[in-house]
Order: structure tokens, then C-alpha cells, then sequence
């Protein structure tokens, strides 16, 4: 049997891995913070699964050592941090362990983002040289937009943490006709264990490019799901370059709606189609779920 450690476990997107990884028939090992470690409530779901625990920390090279030395492969669903991810790679390289999936993929496919555009990508890009460097057998997912993000904020990344989500309010970014792809962090999951898998997938790269579509048919999308219609607010490409020079992260929102960087074809190879056994969850099926959830809170 084979055993995985998930980092980030009890973020949205590390429980779908942890979920998966169960499902899988592996051994289950999580790694949680000392703060996280006494927290029944946040735990329960992965003791419910049976995981092992490990306490450590990102930047304790010691405590990332054990608990990637107890198992196979290791997933990092973490945020990307270059000095703690670095720490992670030298870890593992030092474990010596057999497959590893760096958070540093979860994102944009480097082919088709511009270099400089964005620093947390150039961050990611840092560390997926460090791991190549260490000539670890990796496999990166590249996901593009993460439902829990883009779909539910109508394609507006302002507004997430906002409430409710769908937004009352988004804004349009550029003529909203430039097309991006989405996926489920369910889906993410269910991709990388089967890469997981596959061991033609041993330091490879692979995207996932399904749910291609606009900001306007996204919105248009919500609106028959939900019957309301969110008020629109024009923002031109030009709008977008001057808040991206004061916050250079919100480059995330020019490779989206200006540049379409995450529905560019690439050579990297498409997970629908290395893996065409594999369903995914449509934008319309999330929409038509969350406008359900919104008549059920109303009625209670």
C-alpha cells in the first residue's frame, strides 16, 4: 500500500487531495501546524479518514524531513512562500522520496504565462527550478482558475472573501469576451492522484484546460441559474494596468481577461486527454448548485 503525506491538508483544496488519497487506498499522512495540531474540530474530517499526523512546519527543515521520510510521495497544496517551499524541496530531495506534486503547479502553466507579469508566479517558477535542480521525480498539475475563487466571484478576484458569492456587484475586465479555463479543487484532486499513478507522469507537467469560457458567459451563466442579475462594472484594460502598479498580484486578473493566458494551447499535455476516462464538473452544474444552496438558505 502506498502512503502519501498531504501539506496543507486543511485548506480547501489539501481535504479534496486528502479525500482523494483515501479513496485511492493509500496511507494517509497529513502535516499540521503546532497551532493546527490540537484543533479536534479542524481535524475531525481527516481523522474520519484515518490520516496519520505529523507536526511540523514549512520552514523546519527537521520536522519536514520525519514526516516526508515516513512515506512514498508527498502533495504540497499549500500558498507558495519561495523561502518555505525551498525548504520543502530540500527536505524532500533529502527523504529521498518517489513522487512529489509541488503547490508550485497548482496555477498558471508556466509555457503560456509571460515571465515578470505576475511575482507569485515568478515565485513558483523559482521553486520549480529548485526541485528540477534537485532533480526530484516530480509531477506539477497546472489547474489555471480554481472554482472556489473565479467561479464564485463571477470571474472578479476582488471579491472573493466577500459576501454572499456569488457577488450582488462584479466587475468586467476588459470587453469580457476573452476566454479562461476553470476546475473544480474536487477535480484537481481526482487529476493528481490519477498522475499519481500513471508513471509516465514521473517529472512531467500536465494542465488541466477544461471549462473554457468568458467573463460574460460566465455571468450570463449565474444569471439563469439564479435568476438575479449582479450589477456590472465596466473596467477597461487600461483601469486594470493602473491598480496592477500598485498591487502586482492583480496581474492574476490581466492573464485572465486580457491576456487569455490560461486557455492558450500549449505543449504541455491536457489532463482530458491524457486521461479521457476522467469527468469533470461543468460551470453551469457549480452555478446551478450554488443557486439551490442560496433557495434553501432563504427558506430556512
Amino acid at each position: 500500500m502506498t502512503s502519501t503525506l498531504i501539506i496543507g491538508a486543511t485548506g480547501l483544496l489539501g481535504g479534496e487531495m486528502a479525500q482523494a488519497s483515501a479513496r485511492n487506498g493509500d496511507r494517509l499522512h497529513v502535516l499540521v501546524r503546532p497551532a493546527t495540531a490540537g484543533n479536534d474540530e479542524r481535524l475531525r474530517p481527516l481523522k474520519e479518514l484515518g490520516a496519520k499526523f505529523h507536526v511540523g512546519d514549512l520552514d523546519d527543515y527537521d520536522s519536514l524531513v520525519r514526516a516526508a521520510g515516513a512515506v512514498d510521495r508527498v502533495i504540497s497544496s499549500v500558498h507558495v512562500h519561495s523561502a518555505s517551499e525551498m525548504t520543502l524541496v530540500r527536505a524532500l530531495s533529502d527523504a529521498g522520496v518517489s513522487r512529489y506534486v509541488p503547490s508550485a503547479g497548482f496555477g498558471l502553466d508556466f509555457a503560456a504565462a509571460a515571465p515578470g507579469s505576475i511575482p507569485p508566479l515568478d515565485l513558483k517558477r523559482a521553486v520549480f527550478d529548485a526541485i528540477k535542480e534537485a532533480d526530484l521525480p516530480y509531477t506539477v498539475i497546472y489547474t489555471n482558475g480554481f472554482f472556489s475563487t473565479w467561479v464564485a466571484t463571477l470571474g472578479d478576484l476582488m471579491r472573493f472573501g466577500s459576501s454572499p458569492l456569488p457577488p450582488e456587484e462584479v466587475t468586467l475586465y476588459g470587453s469580457g469576451n476573452v476566454p479562461a479555463t476553470f476546475v473544480s479543487e474536487k477535480d484537481i484532486a481526482t487529476v493528481t492522484m490519477r498522475a499519481l499513478n500513471d508513471p509516465n507522469a514521473v517529472r512531467s507537467e500536465i494542465r488541466i484546460a477544461q471549462n473554457k469560457i468568458t467573463q460574460n458567459e460566465m455571468i450570463d451563466l449565474w444569471c439563469r441559474a439564479s435568476g438575479r442579475s449582479p450589477r456590472i462594472v465596466p473596467h477597461s484594460a487600461a483601469e486594470l494596468e493602473a491598480k496592477i502598479a500598485s498591487a502586482p498580484w492583480l496581474g492574476l486578473l490581466r492573464a485572465f481577461w486580457i491576456r487569455g493566458e490560461t486557455a492558450l494551447e500549449t505543449a504541455t499535455p491536457e489532463a482530458g486527454a491524457l486521461y479521457p476516462e476522467l469527468t469533470f464538473e461543468t460551470i453551469e452544474s457549480a452555478y446551478v448548485a450554488m443557486a439551490d444552496a442560496e433557495r434553501q438558505q432563504w427558506r430556512g
